[in-house]
Order: C-alpha cells, then structure tokens, then sequence
C-alpha cells in the first residue's frame, strides 16, 4: 500500500519511485500486481498522463486517511515536535489578497502546520488531486467532497481614489457607465460580469458597454483598476484589504449579493485528517476577518 499511495499521491510512477528508491518499472510492475489482486484498474493510463480510476479513488481516499493517523499517531507516542504538511489550493487573488496577509497569524495559530499553497486556475477534482483543502466558490455540493461555509459571495464597484476623484461621484448608472469598465472575465469558473451586475439590478444592458479592458485573471483586474485604468467588479471580503490601505474604493453604493458562498472544501476521505480539520476551523474562524 506504501507504494500505491505514493503513486496516487504524485500521480506519477517515476517521482513515486524517486521518493521509495525503486525503479519506475518496479512501481509500474507493483501497481499491476494489485489491480490484478482486486481485480480493477486503479489508474488511467494516458500519453504523459496518470489518473485515478473510481476505484482508485476509494482506495487513496482510505489508505491516505489511515497514513495521516498512523503518522500522527506515532508522533503523538514519541513526543516528537510534529509539523503536519497540508496542501491548500486557492485562486491567486485569493491568494494574495486575503490568505497571504494572514499567514503571521495562522503561524501564530497553528505552529506545527506546515502549508503548501498552490495557486489555481480552475476547480481542481479533489478526490483524484493531492489537495487538502480548496477554497471554492458555488453552492456547497461537489461529488465526493465535504464543504464548509466561509462567506457569501459580495459583489462590489471599485476602483481607484484617484478615478473617483477625477470622475465622480458616480450617483446613477448611467452616469458609472460613461467611464471606462474592467471586465473580467474566467473561462473556468462562472463569474459575473457587467452585464449579470446589470440584469442583477433590473436595468436594461447597453448594446456596447464601455469595455477599456478585458482580462481573465481577477487579480490583473484589481491591479488594472489600482493603476487607474477604470471600474472593476470584485468581491467581499477577498478585496478587503485592497480597500483599507486605500488602493481601492467603493465607487457605487451598492452591493450585488448572488446567493452564491466560498466554501472551505476537502475530499470526503480525508476529511477526519488532525491538520485537515485544524485549517479547515482556522478558515472558518478568520473568514470574515
């Protein structure tokens, strides 16, 4: 199972053998003897490719479980210092503007977790990835994952104080849309734009709405507006800290809220893991910080 595990963790044969100081054909050949002992492919085999078939899922989910116990167990018994590694997975806006400016604190927190962030550009499939803990936006059900709440999704118009300055104040819409809009828009994730602000709003959309840029990163959007290029869309309390520090501000008094929350996510099996649950709290204790 050392070696099953280690396969599905780097989805990778050769870093697997890398890491237990074996061959890559001694891990392809260890593999196929215990598909054949329970009699199902355990992993998809592609071009350059390596994937976890449902069976293999279970099976990681069960056998990661048990590794994550067996390691805090053994710690527990020496009284050896334990700095439990976990993988968290968060869009770079996420990233940089909320969780970054918060690791002092969860240093301070959590002592001996260790944690490996990794920046995404979509949702990852979580039972087949090596992630942890995803931090996603949507409606909470996700097959084969636990979901946590940690804030409804605030939909605000922002841009820079100078902007504001120079062209406000913006008391109608149809005085905000005689300037220049940042629209972002992401081909992975379903996000609004201007045109759902609007229509969220009940107003007619403009035939030509007066798009000065178009990015699909959220982050290259906020820059944008901070450098002075236009209104943005962006969303509480991701964006937070942008507005504090004054390099954002709130251009439109209103807020869209969508119904839609950011969910701390994991995968069903892993859920129950000392570090898993002790970040997962952190989240939630600090979401709204």
């Amino acid at each position: 199972m050392i070696l099953f595990e280690a396969a599905a963790r780097h989805l990778n044969f050769s870093t697997a053998a890398s890491e237990l100081s074996i061959t890559q054909p001694a891990v392809s050949h260890g593999i196929k003897q215990l598909e054949a002992a329970l009699g199902h492919p355990l992993f998809v085999r592609e071009h350059r490719t390596l994937s976890l078939t449902t069976q293999g899922v279970r099976l990681y989910s069960a056998v990661a479980s048990g590794f994550g116990t067996i390691s805090e167990t053994l710690a527990e018994i020496s009284g050896s210092v334990h700095r439990d590694k976990i993988v968290a997975g968060v869009s770079t806006v996420l990233a940089v503007e909320w969780l970054a400016p918060r690791l002092g604190k969860l240093r301070q927190d959590l002592p001996n977790l260790q944690i490996e962030i990794r920046c995404l550009d979509r949702d990852p499939d979580l039972p087949s990835s090596n992630i942890d803990v995803h931090i996603r936006l949507g409606d909470g059900h996700w097959p084969g994952c636990t979901s946590t709440r940690l804030w409804a999704e605030h939909i605000v118009v922002l841009c820079s104080p100078e902007f504001l300055e120079h062209n406000g104040p913006f008391n109608s819409i149809p005085e905000m849309l005689s300037h220049p809009l940042i629209h972002y828009t992401d081909p992975y994730r379903l996000r609004p734009g201007w045109g759902e602000w609007l229509r969220a709003l009940n107003v007619p959309v403009p035939p030509n709405l007066p798009v000065a840029l178009e990015v699909n990163d959220q982050l290259l959007a906020q820059k944008a507006a901070e450098k002075g290029e236009g209104l943005v869309l962006a969303q509480r309390p991701i964006v937070n800290q942008a507005i504090d520090t004054g390099r954002l501000t709130i251009a439109f008094d209103h807020t869209l809220e969508t119904g839609r929350h950011h969910y701390a996510v994991t995968p069903s099996g892993q859920g129950t893991r000392r570090a898993v649950v002790q970040f997962r709290d952190w989240l939630v204790a600090n979401a709204c910080n």
